[in-house]
């Protein structure tokens, strides 16, 4: 497994964490654009990982949590 994608993708996650916390902490200030910038950026990285692991139970999985919570 490439360390450096996995890397890559847990330093955008805890980036894009750190943007929705402080708009959380922060209502009065306008993080939208930081926050999706972080999602831009955490898109990039999870397509990559992605590619490591079985895509086929990925999608089932997201399908079955759609219907447990009715999304």
């Amino acid at each position: 497994m490439s360390q450096r994608i996995s890397m890559k993708l847990v330093e955008e996650l805890n980036e894009l964490a750190t943007a929705i916390m402080q708009q959380n902490n922060k209502p009065y200030k306008d993080l939208t654009k930081e926050i999706q910038d972080e999602i831009a950026d955490v898109k990039v990285w999870l397509s990559e990982y992605e590619e490591l692991f079985d895509w086929n139970y990925i999608d089932n999985r997201i399908t079955n949590k759609r219907k447990k919570h009715g999304l």
